[in-house]
């Protein structure tokens, strides 16, 4: 009896890799968690498409290490900065997904003395940051793919990959901090103002003055006529809306970034090039990563309001998210596209069971005249054009109704 016992327990272990192996995610939304427990505190979401390394599986679960780092928490009585920049001042500094000590944000390691951490923001006594890429969190292995890729090729989108997140990481200066602290102040004098009018009236920093003069407002028949060039142009737009972004929050303007979206998926649809497909690709990455930032710095004021017991404030600040998190029709370019890939969730709504994710946002969907075989596109990257149409029995009142489609390739390094 004693050799089955020693099987029994053994098979329970988290099986050790001798080396890393590498996979890819495969929708938008995959949860890292501290532990092989859903229950687990929450480290972060991983976007579609992200390189991560095996380095543990214990089924049904997998522990990964990501391209740069995880974004957690460290309290700030144990980081000295320079800059955005800081070093970790003692030893077995415990490393946190959330801004607290409660049973809800569980330890998912420690920094060791001297690790280098990136700054990305502050709530209170604590410091978002961005932690070494040795660190490591537990992912339904359901959640990722597994191309057949070299070494090289994995190495070259794990580099390109880390070098992306760092194009969003934000400095915070000492100036920066306190402006950030007085954002629920602000808003909660604007109560009768849509959000998007608030970030535009109070964005009169230089970088935003600056994104503002350079911009030009693009109609999708003009992307049609030459993608390459509307795509090479509006990523120089992008380029100086994040700029803007991330000096200043106050940058932010829905408006803008919806037209910038608008071209990168109309260059997706009407290109045939792959140079200028997988710049597409990337540019709306680099949207959805700005999207994410915007929408923690919100988050984070919503829970300041919360704190100091402003619930006004915070079911405002709460509506700001979600709208942001809706796409907004474009009813006079007629058509409307979108990029993501298709999930399958009868148990939201028998009726309208697709949904096209991407960056956070989930558009319902379905096809027009019933002869697009949506369910066999599940977990495939797709570009849609479509019009909006009102649906009652969803929430956001509306769907969006596939005229056409294309599935897209898999995403190159």
């Amino acid at each position: 009896m004693v050799l089955p016992l020693l099987f029994l327990c053994a098979s329970f272990l988290p099986l050790q890799q001798d080396a890393p192996r590498y996979a890819e995610v495969a929708a938008d939304g995959a949860s890292l968690h501290a532990f092989y427990d859903r229950k687990s505190a929450k480290v972060m979401d991983l976007p579609a498409g992200m390189p991560v390394q095996i380095v543990a599986e214990f089924t049904p679960w997998s522990k990964v290490r990501i391209p740069g780092g995880f974004d957690v928490w460290v309290h700030q009585d144990y980081v000295q900065w320079e800059g955005a920049e800081g070093r970790i001042s003692r030893a077995k500094v415990r490393i946190r997904p959330q801004p607290s000590t409660d049973a809800s944000s569980t330890p998912i390691g420690h920094f060791a003395q001297g690790d280098l951490v990136l700054r990305l923001g502050a709530e209170g006594d604590w410091v978002h940051v961005r932690a070494p890429e040795s660190i490591s969190a537990w992912v339904l292995s359901k959640s990722l793919s597994h191309p057949q890729r070299s070494t090289q090729d994995w190495q070259q989108r794990w580099q390109q990959t880390m070098q992306a997140r760092q194009a969003v990481l934000v400095p915070v200066t000492k100036e920066q901090e306190e402006a950030v602290e007085e954002v629920p102040v602000a808003v909660e004098a604007e109560t009768a103002v849509a959000a998007n009018a608030v970030a535009e009236a109070s964005a009169d920093g230089p970088a935003a003055k600056s994104a503002k003069e350079s911009w030009h407002r693009w109609h999708a028949a003009e992307v049609a006529k030459d993608p390459t060039q509307a795509q090479a142009m509006a990523a120089q737009q992008l380029e100086a809306y994040a700029k803007a972004v991330t000096e200043d929050n106050a940058a932010w303007n829905r408006t803008h970034l919806d037209n910038l979206e608008m071209v990168f998926g109309n260059v997706i649809w009407h290109t045939s090039r792959e140079q200028t497909l997988n710049a597409a690709r990337a540019s709306l990455t680099r949207i959805d990563g700005l999207r994410r930032f915007y929408l923690s710095s919100l988050a984070a004021d919503m829970r300041r309001a919360l704190a100091a017991k402003k619930e006004a404030l915070a079911q405002r600040l709460q509506q700001r998210i979600e709208a942001e998190k809706q796409p907004t029709p474009t009813a006079e370019e007629g058509t409307h596209v979108e990029i993501g890939w298709v999930e399958y969730r009868p148990s939201v709504n028998a009726n309208i069971p697709f949904r096209l994710v991407r960056g956070g946002r989930e558009i319902p969907m379905h096809s027009y005249d019933g002869h697009q075989n949506l369910k066999a596109l599940v977990n495939r990257e797709i570009v849609v054009r479509g019009v909006w149409r009102q649906e009652a029995s969803l929430r956001a009142g509306r769907v969006l109704a596939i005229t056409e489609l294309r599935v897209l390739p898999p995403r190159t390094p």
